[in-house]
């Protein structure tokens, strides 16, 4: 905690923010401060995530299938995933870049998602991950975005999509 909390005032102190989008955004909306880089690394089922799994296999399956398979908790997750995604793009100025990212396998917290932001958001496009273009990972069904696999890339799983803002 008294690291992320210095980072938070380290991020403060040179113009940035460093907290969850709600937080932010009521910074942002306070002082009109728009940024650069946002970074929205969203809620998920961490279906993908092979920390997330190793630590259900000791707590036990029922825990998990309650904790993130629960249906309601799965309908209502691409909601909030649209509303952090939404609220990250706010921060962004013009020209700047917004990366979204899960430990998903799922479509639906993915593609689906980025699909129907960009569908609402006509200041928004995709744009390649140029950092990411030699790393382990797979076109996602999304042109422009990616996948790791982690029998592929030997991580977890991992979505990326970059979008910039273009006004």
């Amino acid at each position: 905690l008294a690291r992320a909390a210095a980072l938070a005032e380290r991020a403060a102190a040179r113009g940035g923010c460093l907290g969850d989008a709600t937080a932010c955004g009521q910074l942002g909306g306070r002082q009109g401060r728009l940024y650069d880089k946002v970074l929205v690394d969203a809620e998920c089922t961490h279906d993908g995530s092979i920390k997330h799994l190793a630590k259900f296999a000791q707590w036990g399956w029922d825990t998990f299938e309650r904790r993130f398979l629960d249906p309601e908790r799965l309908a209502s997750l691409p909601l909030l995933q649209g509303r952090l995604l939404r609220a990250g793009f706010r921060l962004l100025r013009p020209g700047g870049a917004l990366v979204y990212c899960t430990c998903s396998f799922a479509r639906a917290q993915n593609e689906d998602v980025v699909s129907a932001f960009l569908g609402d958001e006509p200041a928004a496009r995709l744009v390649e991950v140029e950092c990411l273009a030699d790393a382990p990972a797979t076109p996602g069904s999304l042109p422009l975005t990616l996948r790791f696999d982690p029998r592929r890339s030997r991580t977890s799983a991992l979505f990326v999509a970059k979008l910039e803002r273009v006004s």
